[in-house]
């Protein structure tokens, strides 16, 4: 569930900052899931307090969702430039690092962003 959970966190953070909003519709078409499965989480992820949601309103975080995106961005972006610095390429180092960046532990990450500092 928590990896779902910030799977949507962090598609809706991109989204925002991409087009300016975002609309139930284009989260389902990014994730390539069906609509109902994103009204569905989208309904959880308001009761958990992460985001301002209204059926057939546009979607936004709320501080503790937006705080949670940046989070694992800076994550995503630390692990990622570890990978790119070993020569793996852009690509491939963007799509591992979303998988990485979920189950990682809080040591091996702090010590990863760390490193992604110095170089």
């Amino acid at each position: 569930m928590q990896e779902v959970r910030e799977t949507y966190i962090e598609r809706i953070y991109e989204l925002k900052q991409r087009k300016g909003y975002v609309r139930a519709i284009d989260l389902a078409s990014i994730l390539n899931v069906k609509p109902s499965t994103v009204t569905e989480m989208l309904q959880k992820l308001f009761k958990e307090g992460y985001v301002h949601y209204e059926k057939y309103r546009v979607v936004d975080l709320t501080p503790k969702g937006l705080e949670l995106a940046q989070k694992l961005e800076k994550r995503h972006q630390a692990i990622k430039k570890l990978l790119m610095y070993i020569g793996v390429s852009e690509e491939i180092a963007d799509k591992d690092a979303c998988i990485i960046e979920h189950i990682i532990s809080k040591e091996s990450i702090e010590k990863i962003q760390d490193f992604a500092k110095k170089i």
